[in-house]
């Protein structure tokens, strides 16, 4: 029987960060959210994974990110529960990696949730989730973003004439500006009037800032070069204009206001306030 540490080889080393910065902020008391089962991810990984993350430099990393991501999953938790319960029964996680808000949301009822991503990223997941019950129908499909996942989607009883609420998050930074395109336009032509959208977009020049280099600097050996070198998004179109060119009506919050909201600090990588820092656009769109 091959056990999670086995199984965590084809598992990208960014979605096991993501799940560790979650499980740190759910131990925090002034947490933005509780997501009890990011922990047994870091644990299923194994105590050489984990201490990329959570030791020496890289924990200092990881404590310089961590309230960007707790944001970041705050915001798309809100999100998510207002489009569901404007209507849509439908909800769409596209390269859900190691996310549990099929198990830790209160969806309305009858909410079906599909989420898709690699084969070796699910495989992973659902052997540690094995034994836990979604508080939603919960539709788990194995599928590379770059070939035909709509075909997939159907398969499984997706429905294109009904309102849908989709979340791109940490997608677009790996796709250079062509496959993005191809990728809103499928999303589009799949989105019944009514449907929703979310999307975070982070552009290339984010890891060439001041705040970037400096975080490069007390980062673990390679690890800021192996972000760069998955970077693919070129893209210098305003988000909410690429939005509108694929028929969204976007809406953008401001990190700062954001951060403002939920009395946190700006993270200091995307602090307009600062000199040499990032830009990054969280969206919600509306069909």
């Amino acid at each position: 029987m091959t056990d999670g540490h086995e199984r965590l080889a084809g598992v990208s080393s960014t979605a096991l960060f993501v799940g560790i910065t979650r499980a740190d902020e759910s131990r925090r008391p002034d947490r933005l959210f509780e997501d009890t089962l990011a922990t047994r991810f870091a644990d299923a990984a194994g105590p050489e994974q984990q201490a990329v993350w959570t030791e020496g430099q890289g924990k200092l990393f990881t404590e310089a990110m961590g309230d960007y991501f707790a944001l970041r999953t705050r915001y798309f938790d809100d999100y998510f529960i207002q489009a569901c319960t404007a209507g849509c029964r439908q909800a769409v996680l596209l390269a859900a990696g190691l996310d549990t808000r099929a198990f830790r949301l209160h969806w309305p009822d009858g909410t079906r949730l599909f989420e898709l991503d690699q084969p070796d990223v699910l495989d992973f997941k659902e052997h540690v989730l094995q034994g836990e019950e979604p508080r939603c129908e919960r539709e788990v499909i194995a599928a590379d973003l770059r070939e035909d996942w709509p075909s997939l989607l159907a398969k499984q009883g997706f429905r294109a004439d009904v309102p849908t609420a989709w979340l791109v998050e940490g997608i677009l930074v790996y796709l250079p500006e062509r496959d993005a395109d191809r990728l809103l336009d499928r999303i589009t032509a799949l989105s019944a009037p009514g449907s929703h959208l979310g999307v975070e977009h982070v552009t290339r020049s984010m890891v060439n800032t001041d705040q970037a280099q400096e975080a490069a600097s007390a980062s673990p050996e390679g690890i800021m070069g192996m972000l760069s070198s998955l970077w693919k998004n070129e893209m210098t179109q305003p988000p909410a204009n690429w939005l509108a060119d694929h028929g969204w009506s976007a809406a953008e919050e401001t990190l700062t206001d954001l951060a403002e909201r939920h009395a946190r600090p700006v993270p200091p990588a995307f602090d307009p306030a600062l000199p040499g820092t990032g830009r990054v656009r969280l969206l919600t769109a509306d069909r």
